[in-house]
């Protein structure tokens, strides 16, 4: 243990896959694969600031940014940001990344998007 925080901690919440098809399925709504949405969201200069949140509620945010003219970069990133912030603060419950560690191991569909690997980093 280490400031309470398990050395190994693993996370398989359900919420994950619902993460995953929530990113997809906007980008579908776009006319683009997930693929694509990820490499516009590496080339964000302002991500969207979508919260932390469940994705189920983070519809309205991302309505909301479209409609205050967001370039669809800053949202792909805002998502993926946001994807990676849930989890670290509202299913593991860090205060803070840095209880992570200096290593950290992940799995799973969402690491397919390059940018929500890249919001680990």
């Amino acid at each position: 243990m280490n400031n309470g925080i398990p050395d190994r901690l693993m996370l398989n919440e359900a919420c994950s896959a619902v993460c995953c098809s929530f990113i997809e399925n906007f980008a579908q709504g776009l006319g683009l694969d997930a693929g694509e949405f990820a490499k516009l969201a590496l080339t964000a200069q302002e991500p969207v600031d979508l919260g932390v949140r469940c994705t189920v509620f983070m519809n309205s945010k991302v309505k909301q940014a479209q409609k205050d003219g967001a370039a669809i970069g800053d949202i792909a990133a805002g998502l993926a940001i946001s994807v990676v912030k849930n989890a670290l603060y509202k299913v593991i419950r860090l205060r803070d990344a840095g209880e992570l560690g200096a290593t950290i191991v992940v799995q799973g569909g969402n690491l397919h998007s390059s940018a929500v690997l890249r919001s680990i980093e």
